[in-house]
């Protein structure tokens, strides 16, 4: 009986580390207050894939930029560069959607950047 209840115990504690280990491993994109932020846009039916290519142009420059800074031989102060990158390329960004959102997604949109580079920040 004990053995049982241990067991049970045991099994409840890995489900419940697993789930926070999913619910850590989540990228900056995908998490809650993200994701709420980004449908607070309002996107219609034809700036949605343009946002979506945006999200993963800038997904893509930043892992590429993590790589390179990991391959060069200046090591020092890769966080601080990094960040740096981010920012750069948060602001391309911004210039792709500019034309694409209405001055009324704008606010939300820069909303969704914040939150976003928030989440980002958290991450490391």
């Amino acid at each position: 009986m004990r053995l049982r209840i241990v067991g049970a115990f045991l099994c409840g504690l890995l489900w419940v580390t697993a789930g926070l280990a999913a619910e850590q491993a989540k990228p900056g994109f995908l998490h809650r207050d993200v994701l709420r932020a980004a449908l607070a846009i309002n996107l219609t039916d034809e700036q949605k894939p343009v946002f979506q290519e945006a999200i993963t142009v800038f997904a893509q420059k930043r892992i590429n930029a993590l790589g390179k800074l990991m391959r060069g031989n200046d090591q020092s102060g890769i966080p601080r560069k990094w960040r740096t990158r981010t920012k750069r390329y948060l602001k391309d960004m911004d210039k792709t959607l500019k034309p694409v959102l209405s001055e009324e997604q704008w606010p939300a949109y820069v909303v969704y950047r914040t939150t976003l580079e928030k989440n980002l920040r958290t991450m490391r």
